[in-house]
């Protein structure tokens, strides 16, 4: 009966000591995969700070706004201030190079995106966290808009199948539309 009981007991300690070398080795494989597929989507991604110091020495000028744009690839959106005034560039993120360049109208009856940005009480990081605490996702675009003579920000917001749109106060930080997109 001892010696059933020694070959049952030494069989148990063997699966355990399978069970637990399985265990592991999913640990290993599946998060060596997670960190591959992060590597895989940000590789030669520039930083923010990356990208906003490139734009400032080529135009010889200061970013005063900066937005992501998700969409693929991913684009910086940014306001360059500079002695000729003020630029909307777009920059691609991977390669850092300027997919567009314009310069602001200042005859238009909205307020100049500087103004816009000075108005705003209501930084676009505290906007975007306002909107993910309105609706859990991924922030797909978000922009600094008028509407209506309230300055605003506008985001869209993905979760899963479905996107919704999330209208920010920029003054006040209350979410004034949260809205399931058709």
């Amino acid at each position: 009966m001892k010696k059933q009981w020694s070959t049952i007991k030494e069989g148990i300690i063997q699966r355990k000591k399978v069970i637990m070398t399985v265990s592991i080795a999913s640990v290993l494989l599946f998060g060596g995969a997670a960190g591959t597929a992060v590597y895989a989507v940000n590789k030669g991604n520039l930083s923010e700070d990356e990208a906003v110091k490139m734009i400032s020495e080529k135009l010889g000028g200061e970013v005063t706004q900066f937005e992501k744009d998700w969409d693929q690839p991913m684009i910086y959106e940014m306001t360059v201030k500079t002695k000729e005034g003020y630029q909307d560039v777009d920059v691609d993120a991977e390669k850092g190079e300027i997919l567009s360049q314009e310069m602001e109208d200042d005859d238009d009856e909205d307020m100049s995106t500087q103004q816009a940005v000075e108005t705003a009480k209501v930084s676009s990081d505290q906007a975007e966290k306002i909107a993910l605490k309105a609706v859990d996702g991924q922030v797909t675009d978000m922009e600094l808009d008028s509407e209506n003579g309230t300055l605003v920000y506008e985001l869209e917001i993905k979760q899963g199948q479905k996107e919704y749109d999330v209208v920010v106060d920029a003054t006040t930080g209350k979410v004034l539309k949260n809205q399931l997109e058709d």
